[in-house]
């Protein structure tokens, strides 16, 4: 079985689990599940069960239009309406999707969705390290490390390929980034700014 289905798959563990924890923001777990559903179909292609390319392509497409946007603002601001509201992050997330469709799918503007991802990845790491938390700044450092390495097709011999690179940091950075005191525990409930339960 090819590596990338096994660093898929630990992605996949990665993110589900972060999908899944209920003091997390809402916003943080929309994200994890769409990581998860790209991961998800990339384990069925890479180890040949259901090699659904275009499938993996279009969620992966999505996680850099949609989702790392969608933890940038959890990290950058972790007590707005987006973060916190299930109404206000499945807009942003679906605004975020259809510009996606608009410009990646039909304008064929792949570039976009790699510039948005980056972006996103770099807002992370300042912020972070402009309020000296540098345990977030070193996971969002490991996740820009994937994006890169994965664009400039960087391998490790025979052992991991590009896309391995892009797996392992993203699971990583995501795992760190994903378990950061920023948000106080809301047992999943949706809050508005000042503790009343969202609409």
């Amino acid at each position: 079985m090819p590596s990338l289905a096994y660093s898929d798959g630990f992605l996949c563990l990665v993110t589900l689990w972060l999908a899944t924890r209920s003091q997390s923001p809402i916003a943080l777990r929309l994200a994890c599940t769409l990581f998860a559903a790209a991961a998800v179909l990339g384990v069925l292609r890479f180890s040949g069960i259901y090699p659904l390319v275009g499938w993996h392509q279009f969620a992966s497409m999505l996680g850099a239009m949609a989702a790392l946007p969608l933890l940038a603002v959890c990290v950058l601001w972790p007590d707005s309406l987006v973060t916190r509201n299930t109404r206000f992050a499945w807009i942003f997330m679906g605004g975020m999707a259809v510009l996606g469709v608009i410009i990646v799918g039909a304008g064929q503007k792949r570039v976009v969705a790699d510039a948005v991802a980056v972006l996103s990845v770099v807002a992370m790491l300042v912020t972070l390290a402009r309020a000296q938390q540098w345990r977030g700044a070193l996971f969002a450092a490991l996740l820009l490390a994937g994006l890169l390495l994965f664009a400039a097709k960087v391998a490790v011999g025979d052992l991991l390929v590009p896309g391995d690179l892009l797996h392992i940091g993203m699971a990583l950075g995501l795992l760190g980034l994903g378990t950061l005191p920023l948000w106080s525990s809301t047992e999943g409930v949706a809050t508005y700014d000042h503790g009343a339960p969202a609409a």
